[in-house]
This record gives structure tokens, sequence and C-alpha cells, in this order.
């Protein structure tokens, strides 16, 4: 039997799940349609970002450049100060909030949808994808023994979950070795002296978190460069214009005239009384079309001798953060150590041997610890996922993974290509692993414009031939 409708399964309810589910919802279709939206964990919206932790971890973006609609840039910021009235655009407000505001966002959408549009919410993991014939729908199964059949899925999945880095191999399993940061156990009370693996972002909330747990806690921080994160400026974002990719030329595109073309519109901006932060976001706005100009090779070559310094001055802290980093090193709580991390080796069921080369230097460090935690981020790396879905799509020649590491192989609204190098039709992914298609791909206003695009697309169409569900 066939449905008379449509069925699109959302896989992943975080950030990028949650919105497409509401641009799907508020575009009115031409059919009945039905959204599945699939989600192992018991709350949707937060994912790993804006789950609600003991600890209050700050957005890195003030709330006037949060929204998830397009068309409404003060809609976040309107839901913070319906909650309290004092939040200010430029506030940097705690993580947890936003992900209410996407709760919010989903309810709201849910209600004023046209009564032939639906949402339905699947508490499950999906464990395996295939299609029913090679012009069918897709069977989607699921570990509580559902099977879902879709006309169009969309992958909405994150990264994967951090791995652990080569040095740590031999702690596998030790009660002092975190490997997972963003679970609230990460972090004991009890421990003295910590070391964190890393220094982005991720880093920056961990130190914070187990300062604010433990006041006398030393932490020691390292990471191959040793470079933090830069901060965020208050005050509104400025206005300035340019186009990176004019200045690089028509020659081949090269991660040195990139490095070239950037310093000369740096030096322009600071001519002109700007801030170096107005050329990153400049370099931002350019970076998917010179990405997509670049040769593989020099894409890898950007990874290897500059993504770390893109890494830090992109990818920036709140204010209030770098404020209490700042206090603490120079306390002396908190030490920054740049190096080649050595093998650590577990001094007991308490206790961790910790020894690196400082970089540039022959010599060895080395300490005693009470805690190793993991700060590198997640595992971008789909060659390596343990996830049963990611490795049956790539096993089964329906998705490709990116060379370089980055994430996925995708065409035009984020379509797959399968193994013959053929966009799929009505297989989709979206999320911050559209960096492989164009390197830019993890803030809020990027994805929702994905999520926005790919909503359009799939409401536009009118072909289905699934039943209701196996």
């Amino acid at each position: 039997m066939r449905s008379p409708g449509r069925t699109i399964a959302i896989i992943g309810g975080g950030f990028s799940g949650t919105v497409l589910a509401v641009n799907l919802l508020r575009r009115v279709a031409a059919q009945p349609t039905r959204i599945v939206l699939i989600e192992r964990e018991a709350e949707i919206g937060r994912g790993v970002a804006y789950r609600s932790h003991a600890y209050a971890h700050l957005l890195n973006v003030p709330a006037a450049r949060m929204s998830a609609q397009t068309r409404d840039p003060m809609q976040f910021l309107r839901f913070a100060q319906s909650r309290d009235a004092g939040c200010d655009a430029e506030q940097f407000l705690p993580r947890r909030l936003y992900g209410e505001y996407l709760q919010d966002l989903l309810q709201r959408a849910v209600e004023a949808a046209p009564k032939h549009v639906t949402l339905e919410r699947i508490q499950a993991q999906a464990e395996s994808l295939y299609r029913i014939d090679p012009i069918g729908p897709y069977l989607v199964s699921l570990s509580n023994q559902q099977r879902v059949l879709a006309d169009d899925v969309v992958l909405a999945c994150g990264d994967p979950p951090p791995a652990s880095p080569p040095a740590a191999a031999a702690l596998a399993g030790h009660p002092a070795y975190v490997c997972d940061p963003f679970r609230d156990a990460a972090l004991r009370s009890e421990a003295q002296t910590v070391l964190l693996i890393g220094s982005g972002l991720t880093m920056v909330d961990v130190a914070i978190a187990a300062a604010n747990l433990n006041p006398d806690i030393q932490i020691h921080v390292i990471s191959r460069h040793g470079l933090l994160p830069a901060a965020q400026t208050a005050g509104n974002a400025s206005a300035l214009v340019g186009d990176l990719r004019a200045r690089i030329g028509p020659q081949p595109i090269s991660a040195r005239s990139v490095l070239r073309a950037f310093r000369s519109l740096l030096a322009d901006i600071e001519c002109r009384a700007g801030d170096w932060r107005d050329a990153i976001n400049i370099a931002r706005q350019c970076a998917p079309q010179i990405w997509q100009d670049m040769p593989v090779c020099e894409r890898a070559r950007f990874l290897r001798h500059l993504r770390a310094h893109w890494a830090v001055h992109r990818h920036r802290m709140p204010p209030a953060s770098d404020a209490q980093l700042r206090q603490m090193r120079q306390s002396g709580q908190l030490q920054i150590h740049a190096g080649h991390l050595l093998p650590l080796a577990a001094d007991g069921d308490r206790s961790i041997s910790v020894r690196w080369r400082e970089r540039g230097r022959h010599d060895i460090s080395s300490l005693s610890v009470d805690g190793v935690i993991n700060c590198t981020g997640t595992d971008q790396r789909l060659s390596q996922t343990q996830d049963p879905l990611l490795q049956g799509l790539i096993e089964g020649g329906l998705a490709v993974a990116d060379p370089l590491g980055l994430g996925w192989h995708t065409g035009q609204h984020g379509a797959l290509i399968d193994r013959e190098g053929v966009p799929a039709e009505h297989l989709f992914y979206v999320g911050p692993m559209l960096r492989a298609q164009y390197w830019e791909a993890t803030a809020a206003g990027e994805l929702r414009g994905h999520a926005e695009r790919l909503a359009e697309l799939l409401t536009d169409r009118s072909t289905s031939y699934t039943s209701p569900r196996l």
C-alpha cells in the first residue's frame, strides 16, 4: 500500500535537525507530509552543545547573532528577554538557555503547522539505512526495533564523539582518565592537579568549570602549538565588507596565496582603524568559494600549516571566559605548555605520569596529575567512526568520507555523494560535517542557512513512494 503523502526522516535532533524540522513545519507543503525526527537523547534541540550541564557554559556569540531564523535576526534575543528582561543584545548567555529556545521554537512550529504537516518524535538510535530497491524509498532501522520507511532522509548528526589521542592509548578504562569531556562526571572535586589535552574552546569550558568546582585546583594544558582562542569583543559587529577571493586573483589558489591575500586585507583594515576580527569575518564570508576553488593538495597544506592559527582567531571565547583564564594564568593556577605529548602512564589507580617534549626543544618535562581530560574536540574522521549507521553508509557505498577527514563528500543542498560519485536525490546531510564542502559550517548563522535551503527543496517536491511505517 502506498501513502498519499510523503515521509521525511531527520536523523539527529540537535541544532541542525531541530531547525530543519521547524522550517519544514512552517513551509506550506503541497501534499500531506509526515516529518519523523529521530533522536537518541531524551531532549530535542540540545545536542552536545546546548544540553543541561551542571556548569553554566556560555555561548561564544552574543545573543543578537544567535537567531535560528534568517528572517528574524532578533528572535533569540526576544526569547531571552522574555525570561529575563535585563538581557542585552551583546550579552553572552548560557548555552542551556539556547537549548530551551530551540525547544520552544520547535513546539511553536508544531502548533502553527497546517493539519496535513505533522511531526513525529522517536527516541531511538538509527542503526542502519538502505533502499528497498534502486529507485525506491529508504528503510531506517532503529534501536527500539522500529523501522521507518521514508521518501527523503536527512542526516542531521553532529561530529562523531571525541577519540582518545595516541598518547592516552594506555589509559583506556583508567579511573583518572576522561576521554569525553562533555559529561558532567568528567570533573572530580577531589582532584588537585589535572592535565587538559588540547587548548581550544573545549579546554576553556573545562578549565573554567574545574576552577569553579575546586578553586584550589592546578590545571596544566598541553597542545602542539600552545595557542589559546582569542576573545570576542563587546559591542556591535563591524559593518566593514570586502572580498578576499578577489585579492587572491585568477591564479590557482594555494594556501600561500590565501595567506598573502588575508595579510593584505588585514593591512587595509588596520589602515582604516579596523580590527583584525573584521578581517576574519570577511574571510568567513568568502571561505566557501575559496575552499571549493582550492585543490585538495592545497587544502591539505592549509590544514597542516594554518588550521591551528585560523581556529584560535575564528573560534573565539566570550570576554568573561577570557578574563577568568587571564586571572588563572596570572595566579599560576593555569599553565599552558606547547609541545609533543609523550605516552601517558598510569601511576596507581588515582594518578597519571605525564611527559612531553617542549616545542622547539629536545629536553623532556614531566609531572604527575590526579586526572587527565581529553579536550581535543570531536573526531571529524568518519573513516574512524564507530557509529553503526555511519559505518553502514560508507561500507554500502551510499556515502563517501572526505579524504582530508573533515566530514562527508556532498553536493548541492548537502546531497550525499555515493561511491560512484553520483549525488543522491533523496539522501542529504546537514550539520558541521559540511565543512568538507564549505570549510565554514559550524556557526548557527551558517547552519541555519543550509537548513532553510534544504527545507525549501524538500517541500517543493511532490513525489512520494512510501507506506506509513513498517
